[in-house]
């Protein structure tokens, strides 16, 4: 899935992963921040090391230039070693792989030419700054819904993270922190 996982000395196994969620347990707080959740419902899939978050968010659907702008965020606030930028026409479509492309330009995606087109599935992947593991999310055009593989095995941490990833809140005080619950009467 990634390139990082192509070479022998990147290997990551179920007792890394739980490792690094140990040390990034231990370096957050049980805090809540002031709001509502973003996250309506997230499906948790467990396949081998790989771990696969479905998250269905509490609020209207998003667009293109909200996905593009997501993972620009992303790109300067969380992720290094980017090692795969895809995109598809729709879900269930084969995606075109981008990243030799993106290696090549300067100014980052927000001035990406192959993102100006909008397309129905992004996706973008490289190594966490935070949680010190490869992530990879996918964005769905006009819907609610976001997807996030890693192989870390902790909702609870990965719920702080994604939270984190919505608020758009790495390097604030909120960072890593749970927001309440959506009350059940609410989308």
């Amino acid at each position: 899935m990634f390139n990082f996982f192509k070479s022998k000395k990147n290997k990551v196994d179920k007792q890394d992963a739980n490792e690094v969620v140990r040390d990034v347990n231990s370096q957050t707080t049980e805090e809540t921040i002031d709001d509502i959740s973003f996250i309506k419902e997230m499906k948790h899939i467990r396949s081998g090391v790989w771990q696969q978050y479905d998250i269905l968010l509490a609020a209207q659907g998003y667009g293109w230039e909200m996905m593009v702008g997501w993972a620009a965020y992303m790109e300067s606030a969380d992720l290094d070693a980017i090692s795969t930028i895809t995109v598809s026409e729709l879900a269930n479509m084969p995606s075109t792989e981008l990243i030799d492309e993106y290696r090549k330009i300067t100014g980052g995606l927000k001035s990406f030419k192959e993102l100006s087109r909008e397309r129905g599935v992004l996706a973008i992947g490289g190594i966490s700054r935070t949680l010190k593991m490869p992530v990879k999310i996918v964005w769905f055009n006009q819907t609610r819904v976001l997807r996030f593989f890693t192989p870390v095995d902790d909702e609870m941490l990965l719920t702080k993270y994604i939270e984190t990833v919505i608020r758009r809140t790495f390097g604030t005080k909120d960072a890593m922190k749970l927001a309440k619950p959506v009350p059940d009467n609410e989308q």
